[in-house]
């Protein structure tokens, strides 16, 4: 598994070419993240633009010790079955005796473009 970093714990990274949507949904999903886990932050780890796998990195990977479960969010506009067929490929790669991983997809289309109803639907995306 990966080193901790505490330094970069919980900040947000933009990415370059990213949309300002994309960029939404990340800070919307780290924020909710954290207010869901308020009670146990010292259990949680989260970090934006994660190296997950050699040549893989998701956009935001949520770890919790306690239960030893890991999710990796992967934030898509455009969704092709041979993206989720070789992403599938890429996070079976990524195995750890001690910690269950997942990964949950967030196509970036079915998410409104108001920011009230967009923070309701990230709600329930989280696990």
């Amino acid at each position: 598994m990966n080193r901790v970093d505490w330094n970069e714990q919980f900040k947000i990274r933009p990415r370059s070419n990213a949309s300002r949507k994309h960029e939404v949904i990340k800070i919307l999903l780290v924020l909710n993240l954290i207010e869901k886990n308020r009670k146990q932050l010292y259990w949680i780890r989260i970090y934006t633009e994660f190296p997950v796998v050699e040549g893989k990195i998701c956009d935001v990977y949520f770890e919790n010790t306690k239960s030893r479960e890991v999710i990796a969010y992967e934030i898509q506009k455009k969704v092709t079955p041979e993206w989720i067929k070789e992403t599938n490929k890429e996070y079976a790669k990524w195995k750890n005796p001690y910690l269950t991983i997942d990964w949950v997809l967030v196509k970036e289309t079915d998410l409104s473009n108001d920011i009230e109803i967009l923070g309701k639907q990230i709600k329930e995306l989280i696990i």
